[in-house]
């Protein structure tokens, strides 16, 4: 009876309450399921529609430059063979709008004025090319924002004739403006389009043609912040196939065996998902769109989500492309069905339990019935005795000792933590102590030397003679000393808990500032230092700090190799852009991380002469900068430490 009343209980309470959370589970997943799917193409269909606009946006001032010059050349307000009223007005056309390149006008005679942002002696240059009874000239003027001129040169070796250029030659037989198709600018080597304008003077007769140059990198990285999903890629392709924008702007442009450089087609750039999904569309000639085409695309047992739309600025044939995985959406709900399916699982077993537990109550007051009605029975108690109780009080003094011997059971554990964390505290108190004792007692020589370097330096510097290699030295000498300082300095804010100064950095000019410390380690050791896909990325952080994280992790790899006697000595490092953040990764070919060892704990190491406290700081100096450290267990690597840095944001830099 008793045995058929639990199970009875225990089936029906659990079987009824798993079906229904499983019910509530299966319809709940279909209905998010569809809503959020739909939410998805919509973000993607918007995402599209603010790249349109942003194109827009980004091609019309290069338009309305180029429709300016023209006016003022043709209504006579400026004479193009008044070179230098003219580099004028394109120089402050140039200066008042950023994302222009260069904007520069050519006539039929040859003669050219362009102005160009540079990276020379000054940050705008002009090119002026003139011909006069004969002579050809080319100049260059480098111009700092005032105008002024920095440095001058001439190139007698310059062949360029801007009549043999196709944005000169398609607005001179078109007669109108026009847009070139992308393509590699002759000057800066970077890809690009043209907006071009015929000067058409009164009589009908062509004077020359006016052209404004935009790099299209500025797309790329606005494609770059374009945030749909984590896994999301979106690019700009022409009508032909070529890629013109992506998010990763190094994937754009590649160079033939004849050194000559060219737009990547779809279907050679490293984004295996955005070959399968659009390029055979470019193979068939179809990639060209007029109104948005969604699908869904299967790859390496993976769904996604595709989107093409028409940018329909200017008449250009570019589309935007969009590729997301379909889990960036619905991963969510897939995790809480799974959740929730284990907890209806948990509920039922709890019920069960309980079931059986209630059967239990209920049927201990019929045993002591039996029991009582067979003594009786059997003449071994009067028939008038009461019913015996359910033993109260014993049951409360055994709930009452069980208690006890919990609570004491729990006290005593918080004694096997309360002491293990003294131990631990005052390790590292006395850490803190030695560290700011150290820090204290070597600023001082470090400030004797900087002093002594600086007087060797002003001394030397006196003599017109004076040795270059060992004003070199002393220089690097000063550096060096200063670096020093600057890490003790840094050292001795950690200690303290102070947070530092955080400042806007290049993150590849610290890399290769910290790489110099550490080269005459790894030659001794005969370890190789590489960089492999780091581009210069502006990062928001304490830079001493990142720099004590890298030579640690550098150092670290070191070490290793070379206590393992690896027969290959390599370190890898590679930045990653992460979303708003910069993925690191220092990669070794070491023997790797033993999976037992405990890594970021304080005096934990594998190390017969180690501390335990380098990856611990360099952990807690991460996380002070707004990022992450953590050691990559993939197999397909033997050892990989990585972490990230908060990327210089729109809103920062304005």
């Amino acid at each position: 009876m008793r045995q058929s009343l639990a199970f009875i209980l225990m089936i029906s309470l659990a079987g009824l309450q798993f079906l229904a959370i499983l019910i509530v589970v299966s319809t709940t997943f279909v209905t998010s399921e569809r809503a959020i799917l739909q939410h998805a193409l919509g973000l993607m269909s918007q995402a599209g529609s603010n790249a349109t606009e942003h194109t827009r946006l980004f091609l019309k001032p290069a338009q309305d430059l180029a429709d300016q010059a023209t006016g003022l050349i043709s209504s006579g307000i400026i004479d193009p063979a008044d070179h230098a009223a003219l580099e004028l007005l394109l120089f402050q056309q140039v200066l008042a709008t950023p994302h222009v390149a260069g904007v520069y006008f050519g006539d039929e005679d040859g003669n050219f004025v362009y102005v160009m942002r540079s990276n020379g002696p000054g940050p705008i240059r002009t090119k002026i090319i003139s011909h006069q009874d004969g002579d050809r000239a080319t100049d260059y003027i480098w111009r700092a924002e005032d105008f002024e001129a920095v440095s001058r040169a001439i190139d007698p070796t310059d062949q360029f004739d801007p009549r043999s250029r196709p944005w000169y030659q398609s607005a001179a037989q078109s007669r109108q403006s026009i847009w070139t198709d992308p393509y590699v600018f002759f000057s800066s080597r970077r890809p690009g389009i043209t907006a071009a304008t015929p000067v058409i003077l009164a009589d009908g007769s062509l004077r020359g043609v006016v052209g404004v140059d935009i790099e299209l990198d500025a797309i790329s990285q606005f494609l770059s912040d374009l945030t749909i999903s984590a896994g999301s890629t979106a690019l700009i392709l022409n009508e032909n196939g070529e890629v013109i924008a992506h998010p990763d702007s190094d994937q754009i442009v590649v160079q033939n065996e004849d050194k000559t450089i060219r737009f990547a087609s779809i279907n050679e750039i490293n984004d295996p998902v955005a070959r399968t999904a659009f390029g055979a569309l470019a193979d068939s000639g179809a990639l060209v769109v007029e109104s948005e085409i969604r699908s869904e695309l299967e790859y390496n047992k993976k769904s996604y989500l595709t989107l093409l739309a028409p940018i329909g600025e200017y008449d250009l044939p570019w589309t935007i492309a969009i590729h997301a995985p379909e889990n960036d959406f619905i991963q969510r709900i897939k995790d809480n069905r799974r959740r929730n399916v284990w907890i209806a699982a948990a509920v039922s077993l709890v019920t069960a339990i309980v079931g059986l537990l209630l059967a239990e109550v209920i049927l201990r007051p019929v045993r002591a019935f039996a029991v009582r009605t067979s003594l009786v029975s059997q003449g071994e108690l009067p028939a008038d005795i009461p019913l015996p109780k359910t033993y109260r009080e014993l049951k409360r003094a055994n709930e009452t000792l069980i208690h006890e011997i919990s609570q004491r059971r729990e006290s005593e554990a918080k004694q096997r933590d309360l002491s293990r964390q003294l131990f631990h505290f005052s390790r590292v108190d006395m850490m803190g102590q030695l560290a700011t004792g150290l820090a204290h007692e070597l600023s001082q020589p470090i400030t004797a030397i900087t002093q002594n370097v600086d007087a060797a330096i002003s001394t030397a510097a006196k003599h017109k003679d004076a040795n270059p290699e060992l004003m070199e030295i002393l220089s690097e000498l000063d550096d060096q000393a200063h670096r020093g300082g600057d890490i003790i300095a840094a050292l001795r804010g950690l200690v303290r808990k102070d947070e530092g100064e955080y400042e806007q950095f290049d993150f590849g000019d610290l890399l290769d500032q910290s790489l110099k410390i550490v080269q005459h380690e790894a030659d001794a050791n005969t370890v190789e230092l590489v960089k492999t896909n780091v581009a210069h990325h502006q990062v928001v952080a304490n830079r001493v700090q990142i720099a004590q994280v890298l030579i640690n992790l550098i150092h670290n790899a070191i070490e290793a190799m070379t206590a393992a006697q690896s027969p290959t000595r390599q370190i890898l490092i590679s930045t990653h852009p992460l979303g708003a953040f910069l993925k690191v990764c220092v990669d070794d070919t070491g023997p790797g991380v033993d999976p037992e060892q405990p890594l970021f704990r304080h005096f934990e190491t594998s190390k017969a002469e180690g501390m335990g406290i380098g990856l611990s700081i360099s952990k807690t100096i991460i996380e002070a900068n707004g990022g992450h450290l953590w050691y990559d267990h993939s197999d397909n690597v033997n050892s990989r430490f990585c972490f990230t840095l908060p990327l210089l944001s729109t809103g920062q830099e304005s």
